[in-house]
């Protein structure tokens, strides 16, 4: 078997780089940095803490009310959605009883699909989601 080449005057130069890095994410320091903000200022180590506190307790009222704010407007939604097909129901019944048949069938006939058209969608024509194709992408 034939040796490798060599080529005149090369060297073989390799380097090894290591590094490492630590990420750590919160609204504290760890225990070690808390410590050492402490040492270089006393005191720090409590304000941070507090900090982190009013931090939490702001994000917290936020957070409640977006969620009082978004259980208002569905529960808005459902009692004008009902007033609104109580009305539409009402003119039917009023058109009926003032010889407009046909002005009533049709008052009635949006009402109704109006207050159901939605949900019959949803439940029946709306195309689904393959659920087997879901479990493989993900």
């Amino acid at each position: 078997m034939d040796e490798p080449t060599k080529l005149q005057g090369a060297r073989a130069v390799g380097r090894v780089v290591e590094h490492q890095q630590t990420i750590y994410q919160g609204p504290l320091p760890q225990p070690e940095d808390f410590a050492a903000y402490d040492r270089v200022l006393p005191g720090a180590a409590d304000r941070i803490l507090k900090m982190a506190e009013g931090q939490a307790t702001h994000r917290q009222g936020l957070e409640r009310f977006a969620v009082r704010g978004d259980f208002f407007k569905a529960l808005m939604g459902t009692v004008l959605g009902y007033i609104a097909f109580a009305g539409a129901v009402s003119g039917a019944v009023f058109l009926l009883f003032h010889d407009k048949p046909i002005e009533s069938l049709g008052t009635f006939i949006v009402a109704v699909g109006s207050a159901f058209g939605p949900k019959v969608y949803v439940d029946f024509i709306q195309p689904r989601p393959d659920a087997r194709r879901d479990l493989t992408d993900g």
